[in-house]
C-alpha cells in the first residue's frame, strides 16, 4: 500500500481505518516528535493546519479540551472491576501508563513562526513543524486545509469529516473510547 496516493495533481486522503503512517517532525518545545513512539503510549490526535489566524480556534478547542482526551485515554486501559481471590475485595486491573497526546502539525516557512503560534496561543500540547509540507501531504491533508484524525496505539487512523470549526471535542472523545460513558470520563 502506498503511503498516499496522487490523482492527477490532486492528493487524496488517507481513509478511516487505514494504518497511519509514521512520521518524525521537529518540536516547537524542542526535541523531535516520532508518532510510533507516541502510540505507544495511548492515541494520538492530530491537527492539521497553515500557521495563520484561521488556525486559532481548532487549536483552542483542543487546549481547551485537552485533560478530557487525556483522561478518557486512561479511563479506556481500564479493565473490568475483579475480585481478589485473596481477599475477596474489589480492585481495578490497569495495563501500562496510557495517555492521549495532542499534537499540531503546522505548515510554516519557519521554526519562529511556529513556536510564536505556540507561545502567543499558550498551546499545551506538542506543536510540530511541517517544514515541506511533507508529512501533510503523506496523510493527504492539501495545504490551506485543516484536518483532524485520530491514531490508536494500533496505528490505525480515524478523520473528523466535520468542518473544523464545527468540530465537537465529543466526537474525538467518543473514539477515543469507544462504548464507554464518556460523560464519567469527560467529567459532565
Amino acid at each position: 500500500m502506498a503511503l498516499f496516493r496522487k490523482n492527477g495533481s490532486v492528493t487524496v486522503r488517507l481513509r478511516s481505518g487505514e494504518k497511519a503512517p509514521n512520521f518524525q517532525l521537529s518540536s516547537a518545545q524542542g526535541g523531535v516528535f516520532r508518532l510510533d513512539i507516541r502510540t505507544a503510549h495511548g492515541p494520538v490526535i492530530l491537527a492539521f493546519v497553515d500557521a495563520g489566524e484561521e488556525a486559532h480556534g481548532l487549536l483552542e478547542l483542543l487546549k481547551e479540551h485537552k485533560d478530557e482526551f487525556q483522561r478518557a485515554a486512561v479511563a479506556n486501559r481500564f479493565r473490568a472491576r475483579e475480585k481478589s481471590r485473596a481477599s475477596g475485595e474489589a480492585y481495578i486491573r490497569m495495563g501500562p501508563t496510557v495517555t492521549a497526546t495532542v499534537a499540531a502539525v503546522v505548515r510554516a516557512e519557519s521554526m519562529e513562526q511556529v513556536k510564536e503560534l505556540r507561545e502567543r496561543l499558550q498551546l499545551p500540547y506538542y506543536v510540530l513543524w511541517d517544514e515541506t509540507n511533507w508529512v501533510s501531504g503523506m496523510y493527504g491533508v492539501p495545504e490551506g486545509k485543516a484536518a483532524v484524525a485520530l491514531v490508536q496505539s494500533d496505528g490505525t487512523l480515524t478523520w473528523f469529516p466535520e468542518v473544523v470549526e464545527s468540530l465537537q471535542a465529543d466526537k474525538i472523545l467518543q473514539a477515543i473510547f469507544p462504548g464507554g460513558d464518556k460523560g464519567s470520563v469527560a467529567g459532565k
